[in-house]
């Protein structure tokens, strides 16, 4: 049996782990909201790009200034997947592909697909894993929903998808 001080140490670390758990909650919401805002300001950057295109044809962007740091290429491929997907229905492109595949499907492919369809050339390879991951959120999606289920896997870890009947 605890002694007094000992259950008043084990309460007292108990509202410490609590209040942890709460701080990695609010930690977790923030940088979702923060994926949001820049999700948004992405989109917001190529409208304005494109006005100024429209009006100025030969406007080129000035590189930002460096802050000791460059994007990384899986942040660059990621907005550029955003830019290719803004006003496009996810769950329609990867139903469609699905529909037409005939045959269950990894996430690789539809990528690979979407790339092709979008005639994306050398740029395919580059986005490779950021259309993945897109379409693979899309899928979870679908998944929950009950569009699509998993058809066992390829190479004993990728998924196969393929449209619920």
């Amino acid at each position: 049996m605890l002694s007094p001080e000992g259950a008043s140490g084990v309460l007292r670390m108990v509202e410490v782990v609590d209040e942890l758990k709460a701080k990695l909650a609010e930690i977790d919401a923030k940088m979702e909201e923060l994926r949001r805002e820049i999700v948004a300001l992405v989109d917001q950057k190529a409208a304005f790009e494109t006005v100024i295109r429209v009006y100025d044809p030969g406007f080129e962007l000035a590189a930002p200034p460096s802050k000791g740091r460059r994007a990384s290429s899986r942040e660059t491929a990621s907005g550029r997947v955003t830019e290719l997907l803004k006003g496009k229905n996810n769950r329609h492109i990867v139903l469609d592909i699905l529909r037409c595949s005939g045959r269950p499907t990894t996430t690789a492919e539809i990528a690979e697909k979407f790339a092709n369809d979008a005639d994306l050339g050398s740029e395919t390879a580059r986005l490779e894993s950021a259309l993945t991951s897109r379409f693979s959120a899309t899928l979870n999606g679908l998944v929950k929903q009950g569009l699509v289920r998993q058809a066992g896997t390829e190479d004993g870890r990728r998924h196969l998808w393929e449209i619920s009947r």
